[in-house]
């Protein structure tokens, strides 16, 4: 069903961009990356893009953080009904794009993994459709900001949200079609985070890595 499919994307609000960073130097893949990915899905996603730069124009509209299972490598995210862990191949078929894109944190070891068990800790929990803060539903971008904090305090931040068009400042009508579906309110100007959101974070290093080179 489209609504299913288009409920793990996520929302706009405006966020300036920074430069890119580039790492064709990147050989490996750790424990508490964040990746981030466009997946297509019509006219909700488009609506995400125009209202989200992301630096450089990158049109992420999803990320997960990268961990490990039985020695494999999984990623932690919250998509489709709740946050869950999907195998890496699996999570990069989504986006046919040769490039795949990571921001990292250069934290100690310790503190990448305690981000990681936080991010377990989350698996099973429903996935955050109307996009709130403060309940216990997550989406995407609401996992990542949950899962790194130094002394307590979130990395990333919040910002208010909108679901309405840069251009005509009147709310996309993709977004009025999404909450009607829902029987929710939009939440217009409540507190929120997105891909782009943290993939601009200057505290964040983002590389781009050519996936046939990853060495997993």
């Amino acid at each position: 069903m489209k609504f299913c499919f288009l409920a793990f994307c996520f929302l706009c609000f405006f966020q300036s961009g920074r430069a890119q960073g580039s790492a064709s130097d990147f050989r490996k893949l750790k424990e508490g990356d964040i990746l981030f990915q466009h997946i297509p899905c019509g006219d909700l996603c488009q609506a995400i893009v125009e209202t989200t730069p992301c630096q450089a124009g990158l049109p992420f509209n999803h990320c997960g953080i990268v961990a490990k299972a039985n020695k494999e490598w999984v990623v932690v995210e919250a998509i489709g009904k709740q946050v869950k862990v999907t195998p890496l191949h699996l999570f990069f078929a989504r986006d046919t794009s040769q490039r795949q894109y990571l921001g990292r944190l250069h934290w100690s070891k310790r503190a990448l993994k305690q981000s990681v068990e936080a991010a377990k800790n989350y698996i099973g929990r429903p996935y955050d459709d109307q996009f709130l803060p403060g309940d216990a539903a997550l989406y995407c971008s609401e996992l990542v900001y949950d899962c790194y904090k130094e002394k307590s305090r979130p990395v990333f931040s919040l910002q208010p949200m909108t679901f309405k068009s840069p251009h005509t400042g009147k709310t996309y009508p993709a977004w009025t079609e999404y909450y009607q579906h829902l029987g929710a309110p939009i939440p217009e100007g409540l507190p929120g985070i997105n891909p782009c959101a943290i993939a601009n974070n200057t505290k964040l290093h983002l590389f781009f890595i050519d996936k046939a080179s990853l060495k997993l």
